[in-house]
């Protein structure tokens, strides 16, 4: 009887430099997989997604807006323009944060959602009309510059912030933060 209750006595737990091994193996796993997931890319990546559909939201707008009122909103010479921009009928990289007017505009048209004069993120998008006297819908260009490595190496990302092609971009194969457009 005394036999077994000094047995018994030694197998109760782990040794303290058992736990330490299995600690040490669960950090080395987690931090791998912190290194796999990358969670500072995952929200650039997130960020990147919501300003795309904020410029992609912007240009079906555009079009609806242009469609109703055979202008664009920023036209102030063509007939149905309201004249939301006070730096006149041409754009070229300008913030959408810039047009609230216009933004307005299309909101009160019902062209764009209440929750988009809200977006923060509006700084971020620039949009151009390059032929203004037009006023054509199919000549917005709004692009918006992405923030995550994957947005930046993607074929997609090859403007400047008005549309034009970006010289040296990091998707192909430049050094250059370009830009993803929508028109």
């Amino acid at each position: 009887m005394k036999k077994l209750s000094i047995i018994s006595k030694y197998k109760k737990g782990f040794t303290l430099i058992e736990l330490l091994v299995v600690l040490g193996i669960l950090g080395i796993l987690a931090a791998a997989l912190l290194a796999a997931i990358n969670p500072v890319e995952q929200l650039k990546k997130a960020q990147d997604t919501s300003i795309k559909d904020l410029a992609s939201n912007f240009v079906d707008a555009s079009v609806e807006y242009y469609s109703t009122h055979n202008a664009l909103p920023w036209f102030s010479a063509a007939n149905g323009g309201t004249n939301c921009y006070a730096g006149g009928n041409t754009l070229s990289g300008i913030a959408v944060s810039s047009l609230a007017n216009c933004v307005t505009n299309f909101v009160s048209e019902g062209d764009l959602k209440a929750s988009f004069t809200g977006s923060s993120n509006q700084s971020q998008i620039y949009v151009t009309n390059p032929n203004p006297q037009t006023g054509n819908a199919s000549d917005v260009i709004v692009c918006f510059q992405p923030q995550s490595q994957s947005q930046q190496l993607d074929a997609t990302t090859k403007y400047t912030q008005t549309g034009g092609a970006g010289a040296s971009c990091k998707s192909q194969g430049g050094n250059t933060a370009c830009y993803w457009c929508a028109q």
